[in-house]
C-alpha cells in the first residue's frame, strides 16, 4: 500500500509546487487595465430600452381558443451597460398574468447577442440573437424548460419606426416535433 501511495504524493506535490510556482502576479493597476472596453455592439441594444405597452394573440397545444395578451415591459441598463435589464408583466386573459425578467448582453468572443428569460411559471430560458440593419429585424433561437416541459423556441421582433416593434414567437417541444406556441403581436414605446 505504500508504495502505490508514495509516488501519488509525489506526483501532488510535484504539481503543487509547479502550479503555485507559475502563478503569475499583479498589481491593482495591472488587474485594472485588464478590463475590457464596453464593446459597441451593445448600442444595438438602446431600441428596446424604455418603457414597452404590448398586445398580442397566440395558439398553445391543448387550448382551443386563441389567447389575447396585453403588457408591459420597462428595459434599463444594469452593470454599467454592459446588460440590459427588461422587467414585463402580461395579462392572458382566463390563463392569468404573469411576471418575467430578461437579461439581454453582447458575447464578444462568439460575437452573438445573449439573452436569459426567467418567470413566474417556471420558465427559464437563454437564448442567442443576430440583428439585420437592412431590414431592422432581431432574429432569436432559444431553449427553455417551462410547464410544458423542454422546449425550444424561435422569432423576430422587427422595429417599425423607432417606437413600435412588430415581434413573432414560435415554440416546440425539444425534439422539434409538436408546436407547443405561437404568438405575435406589437409593443409600442410609452
Amino acid at each position: 500500500m505504500i508504495r502505490r501511495t508514495f509516488p501519488c504524493l509525489i506526483v501532488i506535490a510535484c504539481a503543487g509546487i509547479v502550479l503555485t510556482g507559475c502563478t503569475p502576479t499583479f498589481t491593482i493597476e495591472e488587474i485594472k487595465e485588464m478590463r475590457p472596453a464596453r464593446p459597441a455592439e451593445l448600442d444595438k441594444l438602446n431600441m428596446f430600452a424604455g418603457e414597452w405597452v404590448s398586445t398580442g394573440e397566440a395558439t398553445m397545444t391543448g387550448l382551443d381558443e386563441v389567447l389575447k395578451s396585453t403588457g408591459t415591459t420597462e428595459s434599463t441598463w444594469g452593470c454599467d451597460g454592459w446588460c440590459l435589464v427588461e422587467r414585463s408583466t402580461m395579462n392572458m386573459g382566463e390563463l392569468g398574468g404573469m411576471t418575467g425578467l430578461g437579461v439581454w448582453t453582447w458575447d464578444a468572443k462568439a460575437k452573438k447577442y445573449r439573452s436569459s428569460w426567467a418567470d413566474d411559471w417556471g420558465t427559464t430560458g437563454r437564448a442567442t440573437a443576430k440583428y439585420d440593419d437592412e431590414t431592422r429585424t432581431w432574429t432569436m433561437k432559444a431553449k427553455g424548460t417551462g410547464p410544458m416541459g423542454k422546449s425550444v423556441g424561435k422569432g423576430t421582433a422587427t422595429f417599425v419606426g423607432d417606437d413600435t416593434v412588430e415581434w413573432t414567437w414560435t415554440e416546440w417541444d425539444s425534439l422539434h416535433l409538436m408546436k407547443v406556441f405561437e404568438g405575435k403581436g406589437t409593443s409600442k414605446r410609452k
